[in-house]
């Protein structure tokens, strides 16, 4: 039977992934096709004419001439484009005007764009404000992900066999994509040169100039405390969970090989903020996560520097020594943690406290868009076939040419870390537990097209 079809673009798997699994389980209840996949894999289905016109959902609008080009192909092929960023901006006091909306949105892309989704009434406010003559096209949705950390669906994490999860233990989220990246610091500059982040927001540069130092000093702090925490406290269990665009090696160095310390980045955060005791970051969007969780959350701020995520101290303990905060694991049953009223300053960044769904509202702005789309069936074993050719021939080229310059063993982990091969039927272990905690149907059907892609329906 022939649908309307629905791509959702997916940059981070372990950060976008299961917010974007529920937005197609909720979709199909308008009987809607739903493809996943990335940028490179949606790009190369457009250019061969396999995939029919219908919604494209990407994760940004403004991110370079590549994507700048991308989206207009979508346009000249009558494919309509919605977005939300997942950037957000939000946690930082930054101007929000100057660092966020002049670097990550802009008027002329914008115009390509049919409808975009804000995180709650802080970036809905400003972004109506400042784009005044296309102000229709923000909704006040709230974000799939926060629909994903307020709920209580635990997932497994298939890469990380390890039983201990049960057992109280205490999270520790990192957030070091500067000074602890998988690429170098002076590769990050380069690469936002050259997407015109620095001629688009000409005082990032200086932002992220002062802001490497910050974190190089940071994170010898974290290694420090968390040195004196799994010692101080033998009986409880330590995760250290570095976010995902980060050198897992450091933190297996520098830390000290102890029975109750773990350290481990693969698979989503959530189930792991979840079943934590309590949590320990430094300004990332962990700490929102926390807060919904109904979690204790320490914000730990060692050194004094404004800007990096200092939304977090409104909603935080925020703590600038190590004693302090083994005082307070000391006295856990004691802490006075005012959980609804940081819910409550919360919820005006990231909205979640309505009972409606976030993917429902992006699904009700779907179905009105799309009453002027065809419906049209895609190929898909002329899809699979293709992907089969194009992503083994790519994949040998690339391997063979960084073997032959000596750079495979170096670049190997950079070449697949935001969307690493997911195998079929761990989706579909994924997709039950949504279907199970969100009360939808279970008939969901999946298949892998390619090794990025799948098809829902």
């Amino acid at each position: 039977m022939k649908k309307k079809n629905i791509y959702i673009l997916i940059e981070m798997i372990r950060r976008e992934l299961h917010g974007n699994l529920l937005l197609a389980l909720v979709s199909l209840k308008k009987n809607f096709n739903i493809y996943i996949s990335d940028t490179a894999t949606f790009k190369y289905l457009l250019e061969k004419n396999l995939i029919a016109p219908g919604i494209l959902h990407t994760k940004s609008i403004t991110h370079g001439d590549a994507k700048s080009k991308f989206h207009q192909q979508l346009i000249d092929k009558n494919f309509k484009i919605t977005a939300i960023d997942e950037e957000h901006g939000l946690l930082d006091n930054y101007d929000y005007k100057e660092y966020f909306i002049s670097n990550r949105l802009s008027k002329k892309e914008l115009s390509k764009i049919t409808a975009f989704f804000c995180w709650g009434n802080y970036d809905y406010q400003k972004l109506r404000k400042y784009f005044n003559e296309q102000k229709f096209k923000f909704y006040l949705t709230g974000s799939p992900r926060s629909d994903i950390w307020k709920n209580k669906t635990n997932f497994k994490d298939h890469n990380n066999p390890t039983k201990t999860l049960n057992k109280p233990y205490i999270l520790i989220c990192t957030n070091f994509s500067f000074s602890n990246n998988i690429n170098s610091y002076q590769s990050i500059i380069n690469s936002k040169k050259k997407e015109g982040y620095y001629s688009r927001t000409p005082k990032l540069l200086k932002r992220d100039r002062d802001f490497y130092p910050y974190q190089k000093k940071l994170i010898k702090k974290f290694v420090k405390l968390i040195n004196n925490l799994s010692r101080q406290f033998p009986n409880l269990n330590f995760y250290v969970r570095p976010h995902p665009v980060e050198n897992i090696k450091f933190w297996h160095n520098k830390l000290i090989k102890r029975k109750n310390l773990f350290i481990n980045n693969t698979g989503n955060a959530s189930s792991w903020i979840k079943n934590c005791k309590l949590m320990i970051q430094s300004g990332c969007t962990t700490g929102c996560e926390g807060i919904m969780s109904n979690k204790i959350v320490i914000n730990y701020t060692p050194i004094k520097y404004e800007g990096n995520g200092e939304f977090l101290k409104k909603i935080s303990l925020n703590i600038e020594k190590d004693e302090k905060i083994i005082k307070l694991i000391k006295n856990f049953e004691n802490i006075q943690f005012n959980k609804n009223k940081y819910q409550k300053i919360l919820n005006n960044r990231i909205q979640f406290k309505k009972k409606k769904l976030a993917v429902e509202n992006i699904l009700s702005v779907w179905v009105k868009i799309s009453k002027k789309l065809i419906k049209k069936k895609n190929n898909n074993v002329l899809i699979y076939l293709n992907l089969f050719v194009y992503e083994n021939i790519k994949s040998l080229y690339l391997v063979t040419k960084l073997i032959l310059t000596g750079k495979y063993k170096r670049i190997k982990i950079k070449l697949n870390y935001k969307f690493p091969e997911i195998k079929e039927n761990i989706l579909k272990y994924d997709i039950e537990q949504l279907s199970k905690n969100f009360n939808l149907n279970n008939n969901t059907k999946i298949k892998k097209l390619g090794k990025r892609l799948f098809h829902i329906h």
